[in-house]
């Protein structure tokens, strides 16, 4: 039984794509995580089905819609009970994860949010300059997944922020912890 699915989108990844697979790595070499890692690619990029194939990772081909859509349809592909929504550039430590699904699997939490900290000014305006929000690592249950629809199918970058800010509108039990 698959217990945590992690998501991937390859046009959110970019080049970063590969370096993000490899630091999954020691995550799926742990038998007691039960992981499994799907991608969405809406590029049609062959070097993806190699990638997807040395890093064993499910590769889910989806339309050329935002990113809310392509997250949508690489879930129903998905088999386990969480689901974790990866930030860019941020590891993910073995320990945070194994906490984490147990919270989510006894029902302790619905959603945990790993954020990066406090941003600093100087970031949130550079952040804004370049149109993109901010983003955390998200894990949250189906249940609640489905629960809320899921992410907005019309939204792109903003589509996890607009999950989280979802979840907490709809009073879902929502952990947030700083890296």
């Amino acid at each position: 039984m698959i217990v945590c699915s992690i998501l991937l989108d390859a046009r959110a990844s970019g080049a970063g794509l590969p370096r993000r697979l490899a630091a999954l790595r020691p995550l799926r070499q742990r038998r007691d995580l039960r992981l499994e890692v799907l991608l969405a690619d809406d590029t049609g990029d062959a070097r993806l089905r190699r990638l997807a194939a040395r890093h064993d990772v499910r590769l889910i081909v989806t339309d050329g819609t935002p990113l809310g859509d392509r997250l949508n349809t690489a879930v129903t592909h998905s088999q386990g009970e969480a689901l974790l929504f990866p930030a860019q550039g941020r590891p993910l430590s073995p320990g945070w994860l194994v906490d984490t699904l147990a919270e989510v699997e006894h029902h302790v939490r619905d959603a945990v949010v790993l954020t990066a900290g406090r941003p600093s000014r100087l970031s949130l305006f550079w952040q804004r300059l370049r149109h993109r929000p901010l983003t955390d690592t998200l894990c949250v249950s189906r249940a609640w997944f489905e629960r809320i629809g899921g992410c907005d199918p019309s939204l792109d970058a903003e589509a996890l922020p607009d999950l989280i800010a979802r979840l907490h509108a709809c009073q879902a039990r929502v952990a947030a912890i700083e890296a």
